[in-house]
């Protein structure tokens, strides 16, 4: 190793440090991410086996309805019929309305 590569090493550590650890005194916070390599798993598999996201705009919407609707399920909103809502309306979602603002205190 050499003393720039040690350097580099040492500003990532202290960069994250505040955060690495959260979890011990945050129970709610998982200490690890497979919630959301969980979540991925399943879209990356059909991906791969259907094999006709070829492009560009193909991956785009591919990874935009997946979006919404993993979104819609966690907001307890009923994919399907947001979907539906969507599609018969012929309404173009922009990124506030598929995912409302949270309000912050302070």
């Amino acid at each position: 190793m050499t003393a720039e590569s040690v350097a580099t090493l040492l500003g990532k550590i202290e960069g994250g440090i505040d955060h690495w650890l959260t979890f011990i005194g945050e129970p709610a916070v998982s200490p690890t991410n497979n919630a959301a390599e969980n979540a991925l798993r399943e879209p990356v598999v059909l991906r791969k086996i259907i094999g006709t996201l070829r492009n560009d705009r193909g991956m785009f919407v591919h990874e935009t309805i997946l979006s919404l609707l993993a979104t819609w399920r966690q907001q307890g909103r009923n994919p399907y019929e947001e979907l539906r809502r969507v599609v018969s309306s012929n309404e173009m979602i922009s990124r506030a309305h598929a995912v409302p603002a949270v309000e912050t205190s302070g």
